[in-house]
């Protein structure tokens, strides 16, 4: 090859690495957005389903129950995150333990439930095997809510997932962190009846008849003596009477366990001026018991005790108050413990990471990305082997 064919050569193939090197790098960048690109299709929903033209009709009082819907689509959903919202005015939960988890197809619960005014937040998750994500929609929980006060007409009230909600694929196109969430929908429900409220019938004062006998010479009659009326303090107002205080609320050992936990709770307080007649304890869970025989009752300081044992997980607000000699009560937000029970067996909240998905080698074209660097790599050696060459 002459020196000029040699430099048409050399341009040509200068030209092919100029042109070759940018393909291979943007085929490159193209494949990695696609696999790291999580295809959002989750969906979560409630059974029965309603709408606003539709909504689930229940009256004052009566029981809700809803279950729990994951729908994955695409994605291969091995960890749902739940925070569910509601209107407290017009919906409670409907037993100690309303919210439970479907435990066949998640057997893992990683944090709660948590029971707060107007929310239940809770995460479950399939386990370390991850040929049990999610494939098809499913019952992942049921929850039971009793309704509790009318929605009035035209105006329903919703149970609705929060946006803080997520769901975690180990799909091959999924990031073990991101949310591949896509939608969700509420549970429409409109209540009838009414709050009958509890009123004091008036008392209706019955005229006493004139006698009509005939003039005669009127015997005078006595004055009536003057009653002093004696007051009467509306219903919780205790007159002078000073409330009695809760000072503390004690726990024998740490506030989180493993169900079945068992707590013994001390409450000390005092009367400054009365008596201590009963201790009423809150457990957080449905159970409330009262002591009125023990720890210091009827006298002006009380110790008492009670121990209680929380079967199932989730997280309680345990409380006491005190009841004086005229039924004065305490303030309850001055003895409070938080108590968290785990499920049976559990190590502790973080054994398992709730971020951390089992992976699952992702899928794709891997021969095309091998075939672009070799190629990529075969232009810029023989390039070189040119420049040197000619």
């Amino acid at each position: 090859m002459n020196v000029a064919g040699k430099k048409l050569f050399a341009i040509g193939f200068a030209l092919l690495l100029l042109v070759g090197i940018p393909v291979t790098v943007y085929l490159l960048q193209q494949q990695q957005e696609t696999r790291s690109r999580a295809e959002k299709s989750t969906s979560f929903s409630f059974t029965p389903e309603s709408s606003a033209s539709s909504p689930i009709q229940k009256n004052v009082n009566d029981s809700i129950p809803l279950d729990i819907m994951v729908d994955p689509g695409k994605n291969l959903v091995s960890y749902v995150k739940l925070e569910i919202q509601y209107d407290p005015d017009k919906l409670a939960t409907d037993s100690a333990t309303p919210f439970q988890a479907n435990s066949a197809i998640f057997p893992t619960v990683l944090e709660g439930p948590v029971y707060t005014p107007g929310k239940i937040a809770v995460t479950l998750a399939v386990g370390p095997d991850p040929t049990k994500a999610l494939q098809t929609k499913v019952k992942a929980a049921s929850i039971s809510f009793k309704a509790i006060a009318p929605t009035g007409q035209g105006t329903p009230t919703l149970v609705t997932y929060s946006a803080t909600s997520q769901a975690l694929s180990t799909g091959p196109n999924d990031q073990a962190s991101e949310n591949v969430l896509s939608n969700t929908s509420p549970a429409t429900i409109v209540i009838a009846g009414a709050v009958v409220p509890t009123t004091t019938e008036p008392t209706t004062a019955i005229p006493t008849d004139v006698p009509t006998a005939a003039p005669t010479t009127a015997v005078p009659t006595a004055a009536p003596t003057p009653t002093t009326a004696v007051p009467t303090s509306p219903p919780g107002e205790v007159g002078a009477n000073d409330l009695p205080i809760c000072e503390s609320l004690s726990v024998d050992r740490e506030t989180t366990g493993n169900a079945p936990y068992s707590l013994t709770f001390t409450a000390n307080g005092s009367d400054s001026n009365g008596t201590i007649n009963k201790v009423t304890f809150n457990f957080g869970d449905g159970t409330v018991e009262d002591v009125t025989d023990a720890g210091g009752i009827g006298t002006s300081s009380v110790n008492a005790q009670m121990s209680h044992t929380y079967n199932n997980p989730g997280t309680f607000q345990a409380s006491a108050i005190l009841t004086d000699d005229l039924n004065a009560v305490s303030n309850s937000a001055s003895c409070q413990q938080t108590v968290t029970v785990n499920a049976s067996g559990s190590a502790s909240p973080t054994a398992t990471n709730p971020t951390s998905a089992p992976s699952i080698a992702p899928t794709g074209s891997t021969e095309v990305l091998m075939g672009l660097g070799a190629l990529a790599f075969i232009l810029m050696v023989g390039g070189s082997l040119l420049f040197f060459v000619l």
